[in-house]
């Protein structure tokens, strides 16, 4: 499936089945393969770009039905491991799991009760906002242990959770088809800066688009390549640098990410991204391509930190188009920068991410 929970947990049942476990992933019927351990759920992973009730009535249905599965599948598991969000699919799983006596690993990707109020969409102080939070603390409190992405999200979990440790996985890039091969793919004739995936409500499309308006008058030798399901900048403008790409199987987008010359990620400025690590960014990384990347936070340290591309901590578009200009002018730049990002791949790939999670669940059955 091209989703982020897809991409994430896919490794893990890879390496746990390569590894001698008995493996069952349930999912929902956007699944495509027809591997023997794959249960289909009745209903459709939620879209991202529904109206609020209509994403919460339809993780209540996955959920639902994935529970019950789950109960029906008791007494041969050992463990369920379960990725959040959908943040209602989640909890529902959860609670199916201690009500079946089964121990369960929680992973966070984002913190859901948080970005409802930084959406907006409920307050912290009312009841619902309060109740969220409650079941956040509870389903946390009842799982074998608390594992997440981000070392931001580390720290906000760890206060929830008490004494226990929340377990650091990161999302990481399938070294499956991000092998080391196709980082010898010529790149693209055309000065090529690239987007992939979907433009959800996490993401800033104006500071994307004004970066891109700025670019087209300044320098429009420099292409965009979006690639995936955008049909809000397919609709903004008449975009005259602008390639647009369908959703396709990660093997070929792997292919065409390592032809690019930069990966750009411009997220919104709320605290929770500020926490976040988009899984696009690692499949940037397994590609070998240099980041722009903004605002500030762990995204931005990250980038910084190994000296795999440009951040900003502002989303600012005069800033952000310079500086695709200047990595457009100069090929010594680019060359250090991708020289970096191939020193840090090692250390990003998804196996050893899933491997590091197995010994961690391993070490809590056998104590």
């Amino acid at each position: 499936m091209n989703a982020a929970a897809a991409a994430r947990s896919v490794s893990w049942a890879s390496l746990f089945v390569k590894l001698g476990h008995q493996v069952t992933v349930f999912t929902s019927c956007d699944a495509q393969s027809e591997k023997r351990n794959l249960v289909r759920s009745c209903f459709r992973t939620p879209d991202n770009r529904a109206s609020v009730a209509k994403r919460f009535i339809q993780e209540i249905c996955l959920g639902l039905d994935l529970a019950f599965r789950i109960m029906l599948k008791a007494k041969n598991t050992e463990v369920n491991l379960i990725t959040s969000p959908p943040f209602f699919m989640a909890a529902l799983c959860a609670f199916a799991s201690r009500l079946v006596g089964i121990p369960y690993v929680f992973d966070v990707r984002d913190r859901y009760p948080n970005v409802l109020f930084e959406l907006g969409l409920l307050s912290r102080k009312g009841w619902p906002g309060r109740i969220l939070l409650v079941l956040e603390k509870t389903i946390y409190e009842s799982s074998l242990f608390v594992s997440t992405v981000t070392k931001g999200l580390v720290v906000d979990l760890s206060a929830i959770t008490g004494e226990r440790d929340t377990f650091l996985s990161f999302n990481g890039y399938a070294e499956k088809a991000f092998r080391d091969e196709i980082l010898s793919n010529s790149e693209f004739p055309r000065f090529t800066v690239v987007y992939h995936g979907r433009l959800g409500r996490f993401y800033d499309l104006d500071v994307l688009c004004e970066v891109i308006k700025i670019l087209e008058q300044v320098e429009p030798n420099i292409r965009f390549l979006m690639i995936g399901d955008l049909p809000l900048l397919k609709a903004g403008e008449s975009w005259e640098t602008v390639d647009f790409m369908d959703e396709m199987p990660l093997m070929d987008l792997a292919q065409v990410l390592a032809r690019c010359h930069i990966g750009i990620c411009l997220l919104k400025e709320t605290d929770a991204m500020r926490k976040a690590m988009p899984a696009k960014t690692f499949d940037f990384i397994g590609a070998g391509l240099p980041m722009i990347v903004s605002p500030g936070g762990e995204l931005l340290e990250t980038v910084t930190k190994d000296d795999m591309g440009i951040g900003f901590t502002k989303n600012d578009p005069q800033k952000i188009a310079q500086a695709i200009v200047e990595l457009y002018q100069s090929n010594t730049r680019l060359t250090k920068l991708k020289k970096k990002v191939l020193l840090a791949r090692s250390r990003y790939g998804r196996n050893r991410q899933a491997k590091g999670l197995l010994e961690k669940i391993s070490r809590e059955i056998i104590s």
